[in-house]
C-alpha cells in the first residue's frame, strides 16, 4: 500500500485490518479451491497423467506418473540406461527398479505405504477436508521470498499433521510440509499453469531433504486409465 495517496492510507489500513480479521480458514480454502479450478471440477477428477523430467543429484531423467483417484499411482522413469517402475495402491504396491539391479518385481508392504494415501487424492486433501475426517486451523501468516502466505495446519484423521502455505494473492499452495518416515518432507510448488480445461497445477515441484526437482511438461486430467497398470507382472 506504499503507493497509495496519503489521504486514502488510513482507510486502506482499516479495511485491510477488517478483511484480515474476517478471513477464516474456510474462506481461504474456498478461494484456493476456486483458484485450482472450482469445487465441481475438482470433485469430478478421476485420473491424472503427469510427464516431465526429474532432477536428482545433478542428473536428469524423464518420468511419467499416472494416478487413478484414491486407487493407486504408477511412476515410470528411465535412469542410467535402465527402466524403473514404482506402484503404490491403497492395499500395497511393488517396485521394479533396474537402477537397483532388480530383475523381478519386489513387493512393498501396505504398512510402508500408509503415508502415500493423501497423494492418491487428486483433488487435494484440503477439498472437503472435514468430510474426509481432517481438521483445519489457520495458524497465521508468514512471508517467504517476498510473498505473503497463509499457514494452514491440517490434522488428518490418523493424527498426522500437514502444513499448507497458501499465497494471499493467487491462493495457490506454494509450500507443503509433512512428516514422512520420521522426518519432515517439504514440497515447494512453483510456476503454476492451467490446462485447457481449466485445472491449475504447479509445473515445478522441489522436495527437501531429498533434493528431487520435478519439471512438468505435460499434464492431463480425466484421460482413460486402465487399473491393470497397477498389477504386478507375472514371473515368466
Amino acid at each position: 500500500m506504499k503507493h497509495y495517496l496519503m489521504l486514502t492510507l488510513a482507510a486502506a489500513l482499516t479495511t485491510a485490518a477488517v478483511s484480515t480479521k474476517a478471513q477464516t480458514v474456510d474462506e481461504i480454502v474456498s478461494k484456493h479451491i476456486t483458484a485450482m479450478g472450482g469445487k465441481d471440477k475438482l470433485g469430478a477428477l478421476k485420473s491424472s497423467v503427469t510427464e516431465g523430467t526429474m532432477e536428482v543429484q545433478g542428473m536428469e531423467f524423464p518420468f511419467k506418473a499416472t494416478i487413478i483417484n484414491k486407487r493407486g499411482m504408477r511412476i515410470e522413469f528411465d535412469a542410467m540406461g535402465t527402466k524403473n517402475i514404482q506402484v503404490a495402491t491403497t492395499t500395497g504396491g511393488w517396485n521394479l527398479l533396474g537402477v537397483q539391479q532388480q530383475t523381478e518385481p519386489v513387493d512393498v508392504p501396505a504398512e510402508s505405504l500408509k503415508e502415500i494415501g493423501p497423494d492418491l487424492d487428486i483433488e487435494g486433501e484440503l477439498v472437503n477436508a472435514k468430510e474426509k475426517g481432517h481438521t483445519l486451523e489457520l495458524i497465521g501468516k508468514e512471508t517467504a521470498d517476498g510473498a505473503e502466505l497463509y499457514k494452514i495446519q491440517l490434522t488428518r484423521k490418523d493424527g498426522n499433521v500437514a502444513n499448507y502455505f497458501i499465497d494471499t494473492k493467487s491462493y495457490y499452495i506454494t509450500r507443503r510440509s509433512v512428516q514422512m518416515g520420521g522426518q519432515e518432507a517439504i514440497n515447494t510448488l512453483l510456476e503454476y499453469k492451467k490446462t485447457d480445461d481449466g485445472y491449475a497445477y504447479a509445473s515445478v515441484v522441489e522436495t527437501q531433504p531429498t533434493g528431487v526437482k520435478l519439471k512438468v511438461t505435460k499434464m492431463l486430467f480425466n484421460s482413460p486409465v486402465d487399473e491393470k497398470i497397477f498389477e504386478k507382472p507375472v514371473k515368466q
